[in-house]
C-alpha cells in the first residue's frame, strides 16, 4: 500500500517562508521553551510536484503552467464537491476486507457533473508513526503488512489535485477508465501512510477546496464565529499559491484572537491547568496537519499562512493564560 516512506523530512531550505507576524505584546518563546513546544512551524526543503506525474494523469497538460492547473482546479472545486455528494462510498473498512477497487455507486441526478469531477481513487489511511518533530516522507504500505484487526478510514481523492499539490506523494496507480454508463464508478483503493491520519481530513479537504478560512476555523473552532469568510476576491486567487487571505490577519487582529482564545479555554477548562490542556490539544492538531504537510510535499502558501497563523495564536494564548493576565 501507499504509505509515507521512513525517511525524514529535511528542514533546511525553508519555502515559503515563515510568516512575520509581530506578537511582540506576548513573548511566546518562554511558554514554548517550557513546554517544549516549537516556537515556528519548521520548513522543509522544497520540492515541485512531478511534471511526469501530472502528464500520466493528462497527457493534455504537458507544458501547462502548474499555478494555471491549481487555479482550473480550485475554481471546479464545487463540481468536485457535487460530484462526491452524488456518490455511494463508505466512510471506513476493516483492513481484512480491504479490496483493490470499490464500486461507488452514481445517484442519479438532473445536474450531474462532468466525469473529471468525480474521484479518480480513494485513499485508506493509515499511520506511519512518525516523530512529532520529524515527519516521514508518504508512501504506499504493503497490503500484507497491514494489521487485519484494524479499521481504516476511507477518502475519495483526485489523482490531479494530489499530483499538482504533493511534491512527494508516488504517483497513484492508474485509475480505471469509466464504464460509459455512469450507473457506478470503479475506484482503486489505495492504502496510504501518513504520519497524523487523524488530521487527515483537514488537508484532504484544503486540497480539494482550496479555503483557508474553512481551515482557519477548524483549527480554531472557538473563534469559528469571528474569522472572516473567504469572500470573492479571495476566492478568485484559490490555487495562485500566494497570501491573500491570511494578509488580512493585522498583528492587532492576531492579539485580539488570542485574548478571545485563551478566555474560551479558560471557560471550557475551568482552571488555568485545564485551559492549558485545552490550547494543547489545539497545539497537537496543527502539528499533525504540519506533519501531514511536510510528508505529502505541500507547499501552498496559504496553507502554510494558515498554519503559522493558528500556530502563532495559539502560543500567544498559552502565554496569556500561563501568566494569568
Amino acid at each position: 500500500m501507499f504509505q509515507v516512506a521512513s525517511r525524514p523530512a529535511h528542514h533546511h531550505g525553508a519555502v515559503p517562508e515563515p510568516l512575520n507576524l509581530a506578537m511582540s505584546h506576548y513573548q511566546a518563546a518562554p511558554v514554548a521553551q517550557k513546554l517544549n513546544i516549537p516556537r515556528r512551524l519548521a520548513r522543509p526543503s522544497f520540492a515541485e510536484p512531478s511534471r511526469d506525474a501530472i502528464t500520466r494523469i493528462d497527457p493534455g497538460l504537458a507544458g501547462v503552467p502548474l499555478e494555471y492547473i491549481r487555479r482550473s482546479l480550485a475554481g471546479n472545486a464545487n463540481q468536485m464537491l457535487t460530484a462526491l455528494s452524488l456518490l455511494t462510498i463508505p466512510s471506513s473498512l476493516p483492513c481484512a476486507h480491504l479490496p483493490p477497487t470499490i464500486d461507488a455507486p452514481v445517484r442519479p441526478s438532473s445536474q450531474t457533473p462532468d466525469l473529471s469531477a468525480f474521484p479518480t481513487h480513494v485513499l485508506a489511511i493509515l499511520s506511519s508513526r512518525s516523530s512529532s518533530t520529524t515527519p516521514t516522507i508518504a508512501s504506499f504500505a504493503d497490503r500484507a503488512s497491514m494489521p487485519a484487526s484494524t479499521t481504516v478510514p476511507l477518502y475519495p481523492a483526485s489523482a490531479l489535485v494530489l499530483a499538482s499539490h504533493c511534491a512527494l506523494l508516488p504517483s497513484l496507480p492508474q485509475g480505471l477508465p469509466p464504464n460509459g454508463r455512469r450507473a457506478a464508478l470503479t475506484l482503486p483503493i489505495i492504502p496510504l501512510t501518513v504520519p497524523s491520519p487523524e488530521t487527515f481530513p483537514l488537508l484532504h479537504a484544503y486540497l480539494h477546496t482550496m479555503r483557508p478560512d474553512t481551515l482557519l476555523a477548524a483549527l480554531l473552532p472557538a473563534l469559528a464565529s469571528s474569522l472572516p469568510q473567504l469572500s470573492g476576491a479571495h476566492g478568485s486567487s484559490a490555487g495562485s499559491n500566494k497570501l491573500v487571505y491570511v494578509a488580512q490577519f493585522s498583528s492587532d487582529r492576531l492579539l485580539r484572537l488570542a485574548h478571545a482564545l485563551a478566555g474560551a479555554a479558560l471557560q471550557r477548562g475551568g482552571s488555568q491547568g485545564g485551559a492549558m490542556s485545552t490550547l494543547m490539544s489545539h497545539i497537537k492538531v496543527v502539528n499533525g496537519l504540519w506533519q501531514n504537510v511536510c510528508a505529502l510535499g505541500v507547499f501552498d502558501a496559504e496553507l502554510w499562512g494558515v498554519m503559522d497563523l493558528a500556530w502563532e495564536v495559539i502560543l500567544a494564548a498559552m502565554t496569556k493564560v500561563s501568566e494569568g493576565r
